[in-house]
């Protein structure tokens, strides 16, 4: 599992600010993500599989470069209830995309639909089979990665399935709404997570129409909600850095039983900048450095040395 920070802290009114975002499959073609980033959208979900068979074409590409940009990925899985059993399904997905699920990734998704305009899943299965179908697919994807699912639904199928799954969170699909709104007809949920408020958003960086997406908190809360998505134990991880990209105070998790003898920040040439000895913070303030890519060394007290590349961002 790759475990890297990714997260945005905007220095705008952040209890204020909409955190924005879309979602994406190999029909966007080429995309552009520092593009996307600039435009404003934090989060991307990115298709990674159908069904049992078909992998998306641009899905590591997307995942990779989205990344890369500083934009929050995640990916999700369109189900075919039709065709599979809801057990191949996951594995299938989480074969695919198990390096981005986890902390700092978006929680994986189980996109139920119809998948086409003549395939009606309320007329091939009762609301307690489909239910069923999806428990199953939300289960083994949980026990095989640690990370509770999502599901994305239209307001019909939020109300067709039993409102026992409404343990999990919702993204809702609510085309033509204001990104600020709240969605009517939730079915038998009583909140959502995000909702999907356009299908023909314009984005910079991608050409054509793109969904356009919308969490259901601050900015604080996004981060909280990325940073502690895996149920598994910190014990055994590498120190954590974040929010990366960083606008200010950089903060380290790090295993307990250690500390940090030293820290290095070098620029992206490997030229070293700072060097502090006997660091006992768990933080460290970022805001003299100017925009760009920087490098920072941290030599634990077990003298185990990690690296973590991390942006500073110019808001």
């Amino acid at each position: 599992m790759k475990y890297v920070i990714l997260l945005i802290i905007i220095g705008f009114k952040l209890q204020a600010q909409l955190v924005l975002g879309i979602d994406v499959s190999h029909h966007q073609g080429t995309i552009n993500w520092n593009l996307v980033a600039n435009d404003g959208k934090i989060f991307a979900f990115v298709k990674a599989t159908e069904g049992y068979t078909y992998d998306d074409p641009n899905f590591q590409t997307y995942m990779t470069n989205g990344n890369n940009a500083g934009v929050i990925m995640g990916a999700y899985h369109f189900a075919r209830p039709d065709n599979n059993s809801a057990l191949d399904e996951a594995e299938h997905f989480v074969r695919i995309a198990k390096n981005y699920i986890g902390n700092n990734f978006l929680p994986p998704v189980l996109d139920l639909e119809d998948p086409n305009s003549y395939t009606h899943l309320d007329q091939l299965f009762s609301s307690s089979q489909l239910t069923s179908w999806v428990k199953n697919w939300l289960d083994e994807v949980e026990n095989k990665t640690g990370v509770q699912p999502i599901i994305y639904l239209n307001s019909h199928y939020a109300n067709y399935l039993s409102p026992s799954l409404n343990i999990y969170k919702l993204w809702i699909a609510k085309p033509g709404t204001a990104p600020n709104t709240e969605p009517d007809n939730i079915g038998n949920w009583n909140d959502w997570e995000f909702k999907q408020y356009s299908w023909e958003g314009n984005v910079n960086g991608i050409s054509g129409y793109v969904d356009l997406d919308s969490y259901n908190g601050t900015v604080s809360e996004f981060n909280e909600m990325i940073e502690n998505l895996n149920s598994v134990s910190y014990e055994s991880f590498p120190p954590k850095l974040y929010p990366n990209p960083v606008n200010n105070k950089l903060f380290f998790k790090i295993p307990s039983g250690e500390k940090i003898n030293q820290l290095k920040i070098f620029d992206l040439n490997g030229r070293l900048l700072n060097h502090f000895s006997s660091f006992n913070k768990n933080f460290i303030d970022l805001s003299t450095l100017a925009s760009g890519v920087y490098f920072i060394q941290l030599i634990m007290s077990s003298n185990q040395s990690y690296t973590s590349k991390i942006i500073k961002s110019r808001f």
